[in-house]
């Protein structure tokens, strides 16, 4: 994405001030909601992209949602900010980089598993803990169920896919066959 290297300077700044100020986990949560609604809200988004509306109606809008919501005042002024210098359509990506960078703060990692049928908390703590002891981090786990695996679990972490389903050793195992012949 183009706009990446960007963003990851806004999420590192914004980074910086939280940890000083001792609240980036606050401010996670109301970045993610503020790009939960720029994603979500088609009026929203054209009000704050479009040019023709003026930048002054623009900040009333931010600083409207703002306040209804109860948003701290820095991510408020950092809204504003990315509105001033015209990259508020980063605020997807800035939000994503932030909870990432925080989640590396806190020594916490997110990994993704998908399993043809719903786990259990038993099987939950168990894939936790086996990934803890890879990572050497706190897993924060998010599970998916997707039944044309046939059994077994896609695990994602990162940029990282173990694909440990059946489909896909069924797959192999056909590619193996047919490289035979």
């Amino acid at each position: 994405m183009a706009g990446e290297p960007v963003a990851r300077r806004y999420a590192q700044a914004l980074l910086d001030i939280g940890v000083e100020q001792n609240n980036y986990e606050k401010l996670r949560d109301q970045l993610d909601e503020l790009a939960e609604i720029y994603g979500q809200s088609k009026p929203f988004r054209t009000a704050l992209l479009n040019p023709s509306i003026g930048l002054d109606e623009r900040r009333k809008i931010v600083r409207a949602i703002a306040q209804k919501r109860g948003w701290h005042q820095m991510i408020t002024n950092f809204a504003l900010l990315l509105l001033d210098n015209d990259r508020f359509r980063l605020v997807p990506t800035i939000a994503r980089t932030f909870g990432e960078r925080v989640d590396e703060k806190a020594g916490n990692i997110r990994a993704k598993v998908t399993s043809a049928v719903d786990l259990n908390e038993a099987q939950k703590s168990n894939i936790r803990k086996a990934l803890g002891e890879i990572t050497g981090k706190n897993v924060l786990l998010e599970t998916d169920v997707d039944e044309s695996l046939l059994g077994g679990a896609v695990t994602r972490i990162g940029s990282m896919v173990y694909d440990g389903s059946i489909r896909s050793q069924i797959e192999r195992l056909r590619e193996s066959i047919l490289a035979e012949v």
